[in-house]
């Protein structure tokens, strides 16, 4: 692969030697192939899922590949992309895994991605994160694809970690709320848009420490790392039906030029006292914190 076209955009040898996880290539799929253009050296993907065929109007997927393990789909179309990239697929179920295989999957990880939508799947993922002190990027899509969801940690960078982040909706979980939403109502479009969103900040957080290169200057303001919680909104709907009014309605309202294809970074307040009980994952340190004195890494939610 010719990579003298991201001189300047990327630092070259970071990317070829960068190791990514991804949890979830559904969605997400075009994301890793964007990544693996982008000259990542290692790729290791995760999901048990197969491709079906009402995947291909919203997941890159081809028809072909129905039928076939995503991990490996998948992994044949980076091929053709890089034939020198190392992949390494792993068709397991990310909740049913120990510790132990955990780790020594994503242990030497530069950027860990929770790219599923399992609520379950993502709170383990936030403290995967904080323990192994690994940069992570969590992602979710709203009903009918209207708006999308990034949140991002960087260790010692971020002050409030995934969970201080979207606590309501660990609470919502801990009531006994189901998801229901599905990807019913959406299309491939919103797919690439928010997989483009995901990396650009993904290709920020690599080169963070490169000045040099265009990606290496967006994180240079603190005051960006204070707001990891990231919505984009995808359709001018979005909260239409909704009482009460939406982060969009609140930060542009009376501004006439905007409608849509906007984005709101929130700022995020670490979770701990004495305005808050102290977050139960990085008791609003942005850090992983021991459960009651235990070294306990994945609790119950």
């Amino acid at each position: 692969m010719n990579t003298n076209r991201l001189k300047g955009s990327v630092n070259l040898k970071k990317m070829n030697a960068t190791h990514v996880v991804v949890v979830g290539v559904g969605g997400a799929s075009g994301l890793i192939e964007d990544l693996t253009r982008c000259s990542v050296g290692k790729i290791t993907a995760m999901d048990f899922d197969r491709v079906d065929a009402s995947n291909l109007c919203t997941q890159g997927y081809n028809m072909k590949d129905v039928g076939q393990l995503k991990v490996h789909a998948l992994g044949e179309r980076l091929k053709s992309i890089n034939s020198k990239i190392e992949y390494v697929p792993i068709n397991r179920n990310f909740l049913k895994m120990t510790e132990d295989e955990i780790e020594e999957i994503m242990a030497d990880a530069d950027i860990l991605l929770f790219m599923t939508d399992d609520f379950y799947a993502q709170a383990r993922g936030n403290l995967v994160a904080l323990k192994l002190k690994i940069p992570a990027l969590f992602a979710i899509v709203y009903e009918k694809a209207r708006c999308a969801e990034i949140t991002f940690t960087i260790p010692g960078k971020t002050p409030a970690c995934h969970r201080c982040a979207t606590s309501p909706r660990y609470v919502a979980y801990e009531k006994g709320y189901v998801n229901d939403v599905t990807s019913a109502g959406s299309n491939v479009m919103q797919t690439h848009y928010l997989n483009a969103c995901l990396g650009m900040l993904c290709l920020a957080i690599l080169n963070m420490e490169d000045s040099s290169c265009e990606f290496g200057l967006w994180l240079k303001n603190e005051e960006i790392l204070k707001r990891n919680l990231v919505q984009l909104r995808m359709s001018p709907s979005y909260g239409v039906d909704q009482k009460a009014q939406t982060i969009f309605d609140k930060t542009f309202q009376g501004i006439e030029r905007v409608f849509t294809f906007d984005s709101v970074w929130q700022l995020i307040e670490p979770e701990r006292p004495p305005k808050y009980s102290p977050c139960p994952d990085c008791g609003g340190y942005g850090r992983f914190q021991p459960i009651d004195g235990k070294n306990e890494t994945f609790p119950r939610i």
